[in-house]
């Protein structure tokens, strides 16, 4: 079961706007009075933090809380991503880690693309500014006698999980740098010292206490398309791609010409090595070599190495077919043999 109270006290809170609410009762420990936080005076505000137009009506902020923190499609399919994913929360890499990794840090607004990454590229979803204010997390991420609490908990836990993985993500100065570079942290409204602060208070939450799908890390998007491929979630657009996979004609075609045009060496290689085999007389290949032209003996040389090219394409063929066929096996077996146990919370 979740905890009921925010995550963080209200000093280590980094974003400090006070929240006008409708109603009459405010929250126990919050305040709609104008607060001093920093060096100025705060004035309630009457919409949500970071986003003018989200208004504080609950239901409100509830259809907006699902729209940037709920992931649907690798929730229904959790279970199962196990068959392409290291089982393990803790698969995160710090942004300076992915620069090591010449990752481009690519910052989306989506969440099911948080923390997947592919060619070079790895996508985070910056940080809500009203994630870092103590109110939100008092009114809306947790339960109260007076109002639906149905959404609540699946809000809290995705929210939870999101700022446990960037407590992985941005965990040290450079990385603190780097994600204000990426634009994945607001405005320059705080230090590397306040967003250590707050943010330790995450790494303190178990699976337990998380959305499904921050029972992984890091997910491949070649695999998570397999994934959609082979299991047909209910939640999915389509099961061929988990994201667009081309967002024009030119795209694919360009993907598509460099393995045709290797297709197209490789045949034509071979066609000709097997042309100049074939050319070459029979007959006139093992006579002796003190009885044979110097013609002759060129003719010999090349038919061997035409035949020995034909024996080198035909291997690399073999190798490009079964060197990916037994790493999909390899993997297989390990997947299988770390696949989550019955009783463990992942098998749920």
């Amino acid at each position: 079961m979740l905890p009921t109270s925010p995550p963080f006290p209200r000093s280590n809170a980094l974003d400090h706007n006070s929240l006008l609410l409708v109603k009459d009762q405010p929250p126990q420990g919050s305040s709609v009075r104008p607060e001093h936080a920093g060096n100025g005076a705060i004035t309630p505000i009457t919409y949500l933090p970071g986003n003018p137009a989200v208004g504080l009506d609950p239901d409100e902020v509830a259809a907006h809380l699902t729209k940037v923190l709920a992931t649907p499609l690798l929730d229904e399919i959790h279970n199962r991503l196990w068959f392409v994913a290291r089982r393990a929360s803790d698969n995160i890499d710090a942004l300076n880690q992915n620069r090591v990794k010449k990752r481009e840090i690519v910052a989306t607004d989506d969440p099911k693309l948080h923390l997947t990454w592919g060619n070079g590229k790895i996508y985070l979803q910056p940080v809500p500014t009203f994630l870092l204010n103590y109110d939100v997390w008092t009114w809306y991420l947790h339960d109260r006698d007076d109002r639906d609490n149905r959404h609540v908990a699946a809000h809290r836990a995705a929210a939870v999980g999101f700022l446990r993985s960037f407590s992985l993500l941005v965990a040290s100065p450079l990385d603190f740098a780097l994600a204000k570079q990426a634009h994945l942290l607001p405005a320059d409204s705080f230090d590397w010292l306040a967003w250590a602060s707050f943010i330790r208070h995450f790494r303190r939450f178990g699976d337990e206490h998380v959305a499904l799908r921050y029972h992984y890390g890091q997910l491949r998007l070649s695999r998570l398309n397999w994934a959609l491929r082979l299991f047909r979630p209910r939640s999915a657009d389509t099961f061929w791609f988990y994201e667009g996979g081309y967002w024009s004609i030119g795209d694919a075609v360009e993907k598509a010409t460099l393995p045709l045009l290797f297709m197209f060496a490789i045949a034509s290689s071979l066609l000709s090595a097997m042309q100049v085999a074939l050319a070459v007389p029979a007959d006139s290949l093992w006579l002796s070599l003190s009885s044979t032209s110097g013609l002759q003996q060129m003719a010999r040389a090349f038919w061997v190495v035409s035949i020995a090219l034909v024996l080198l394409l035909a291997l690399s063929v073999v190798l490009i077919i079964t060197v990916p066929f037994a790493v999909f096996l390899w993997q297989l077996q390990w997947a299988i043999r770390k696949r989550p146990r019955k009783g463990s919370h992942f098998a749920s």
